[in-house]
C-alpha cells in the first residue's frame, strides 16, 4: 500500500506572520531549527492554520508534565490569538489542580468549599472517572462549591460566558446554581451554563442529595468566550504515559463536548524513562488512544509530538527515545495522523547537553525551564502556520 505524506515544513524567517524572538532561539547555537516541519499522513489535514478563515478555532492539546504547567501551551496559546488576531481567545479546558496540591497553568486558579479527594489515573490500577487532564475530584457533602478566576495581571485577564462542569449530574440528584448564570445544556456526565455577562470570576454551588451514597465528581472544566476565534484547550499530568490515558473513563465523552478540530497528543517521555519499556506494548497502547480519538472525532487532525532529547538520571542520552520515535512514525502512516518531530528539531540524541548549555533547560535534563518550553511553543507555532513549503513524498508499506 502507497501512502502520500505531505510535509509542511516551517522554515525561520521566511514569513512576516511569524513571531521570532532571535535572542531567545540562538540560532547559530540550535543548527537543527530549520527541521521544523508537521509530516502530515493525511489527505486533507487541517493544517496549517490560516490566518484569514473566518470560523473559530478549536484545539485540544493534551499529553504529560510537559503540558501540564501550561507553559509550552500558554505561549502556543498566545502566538495563535496573536495571528488570528483574537484578543477574546478562550482558555478552554481547565482542572483544580491547585486544589489537588500540584502544579497549575498560570491561566487559572481554582478554590473550592467542602472536602474532596482527588484520585488520578497515573498509578491506577482500574479505570477511573477521569477525563483529559488524567485526574479527577470527589466529594460526598452535601452542600459544595467551585470557584473558579482567570485574572491575570501580567497577561490579562481572559473573559468567559460559558461554563461546562464535567460531573456526573446523571448519577446523583444535584442542584447546580450559578448567580447570573442559566443551565442550557445537560447530561449524564455535564452541565453547561451560560451567563449574562462575560467575567474572570465565577463561584457555583452544588447542593447534593447523597442518599444513594454516590459521591459529586468533577473531572474537569471547559471556559469558552462565545466571542472567541480560537479555543486552545491544555490538559496533563505529571507522570503520565500511554496506558495510563486508557484508564481515563471519561476521555471520550470530553473529546465529544470539546469537539475539537486539531488534537495534539503529547506523550512518550514516560513510557521511554520506563525501565521495563517494551516497544511492541508501547505501540499497542498508542495504537488503542489513536483509535479512542479517532472513533469519538471522525474529522478532526490527529497530531502526534515526538517527545524531547532527555538524559536518564541526568547522565546518559535516553535510547529508547527512537523507538518511540520509530513506533509513533509507524503508526502515524497506518492510522493516517501527522507528526511534529521535536525531538530531531531539538538535534537528536544527545541535545539536551546544548540547551542546557544555553539556560533552556531544567536541571534534571528531563524537562525545560519557562524559556525552554516558551521557545518549544514558538517552534509548534511556527509548524502550525507555515505553508511556505508542500513537499510531497510517497512512503510504501
Amino acid at each position: 500500500m502507497v501512502l502520500i505524506a505531505i510535509l509542511i515544513t516551517a522554515i525561520p524567517l521566511t514569513t512576516e506572520n511569524v513571531v521570532f524572538n532571535k535572542k531567545l532561539k540562538m540560532i547559530s547555537k540550535l543548527p537543527s531549527l530549520e527541521l521544523n516541519r508537521i509530516h502530515a499522513y493525511q489527505a486533507n489535514p487541517k493544517l496549517p492554520i490560516k490566518a484569514d478563515s473566518n470560523s473559530s478555532l478549536r484545539i485540544l492539546h493534551f499529553g504529560d508534565s510537559h503540558i501540564q504547567a501550561g507553559f509550552l501551551t500558554g505561549e502556543v496559546r498566545r502566538l495563535l490569538a496573536n495571528f488570528l488576531n483574537d484578543s477574546l481567545v478562550s482558555v478552554g479546558y481547565a482542572f483544580p489542580y491547585n486544589i489537588a496540591g500540584t502544579n497549575s497553568p498560570v491561566d487559572y486558579s481554582f478554590s473550592v468549599t467542602g472536602s474532596w479527594a482527588f484520585s488520578k489515573i497515573v498509578g491506577s490500577d482500574t479505570d477511573i472517572s477521569a477525563g483529559l487532564s488524567g485526574m479527577v475530584m470527589e466529594t460526598y457533602d452535601n452542600n459544595t462549591s467551585i470557584s473558579i478566576s482567570t485574572k491575570n495581571a501580567k497577561r490579562g485577564d481572559k473573559l468567559f460566558d460559558e461554563v461546562t462542569f464535567f460531573v456526573n449530574v446523571g448519577e446523583i440528584e444535584v442542584n447546580v446554581d450559578c448567580a447570573g448564570g442559566t443551565i442550557v445544556n445537560q447530561s449524564k456526565y455535564h452541565v453547561t451554563i451560560t451567563l449574562t455577562n462575560a467575567v474572570s470570576e465565577l463561584s457555583v454551588s452544588f447542593n447534593c442529595n447523597n442518599q444513594n451514597q454516590k459521591p459529586l465528581r468533577v473531572s474537569g472544566l471547559l471556559l469558552v468566550n462565545s466571542l472567541s476565534k480560537l479555543i486552545y484547550s491544555s490538559a496533563g499530568l505529571n507522570g503520565a504515559d500511554v496506558k495510563s490515558y486508557l484508564k481515563a473513563g471519561e476521555f471520550e465523552n470530553q473529546l465529544k463536548l470539546i469537539d475539537p478540530h486539531i488534537v495534539i497528543v503529547s506523550l512518550g517521555t514516560n513510557d521511554a524513562y520506563h525501565p521495563l519499556f517494551d516497544s511492541a506494548d508501547f505501540s499497542n497502547n498508542l495504537a488503542i488512544l489513536i483509535d479512542k480519538i479517532e472513533l469519538a472525532l471522525p474529522n478532526a487532525t490527529v497530531l502526534l509530538t515526538i517527545p524531547g532529547d532527555h538524559l536518564v538520571s541526568k547522565t546518559s542520552p535516553n535510547l529508547k527515545l527512537l523507538q518511540v520515535k520509530d513506533a509513533i512514525f509507524d503508526l502515524a502512516i497506518k492510522k493516517s495522523c501527522c507528526v511534529w518531530d521535536f525531538h530531531s528539531i531539538m538535534g537528536g540524541e544527545g541535545s539536551i547537553r546544548l540547551w542546557n548549555s544555553i539556560g533552556l533547560t531544567a536541571p534534571d535534563y528531563l524537562h525545560f525551564n519557562a524559556k525552554g518550553y516558551q521557545l518549544q511553543g514558538e517552534l509548534l507555532f511556527e509548524a502550525l502556520t507555515l505553508n511556505d513549503a508542500l513537499l510531497n513524498n510517497s512512503y510504501s508499506n
